[in-house]
């Protein structure tokens, strides 16, 4: 049997027009963890490339570039991508139950 090929995704951006105080914090920690992570790339104390994957996955939902790269990583690598999906669908089912 040969598997379908999965449709590819499609990267949307979230208006400024349409985002949350919570979104707004997001963005917030994001650019933050990106300056950490330029600071890390010179600095031998700080992991910068650690620093560098959180700010990607904080701002993916606002830029097209991110998303892009990170759809081209999990088609690089699906077993990363289907580790992180565990980790996160349980992630949320635990803050789902506790609202």
């Amino acid at each position: 049997m040969t598997k379908k090929p999965e449709p590819t995704k499609q990267p949307t951006r979230i208006r400024w027009v349409e985002m949350t105080w919570k979104d707004y914090i997001r963005v917030g920690a994001g650019i933050v963890f990106f300056v950490l992570g330029i600071a890390g790339l010179v600095l031998p104390i700080l992991q910068g490339v650690l620093f560098l994957i959180v700010s990607a996955i904080l701002l993916a939902p606002y830029s097209l570039w991110v998303q892009k790269q990170l759809i081209r990583f999990e088609q690089k690598f699906p077993w990363v991508a289907e580790k992180a999906r565990g980790l996160t669908s349980r992630w949320s089912r635990k803050n789902a139950d506790d609202e």
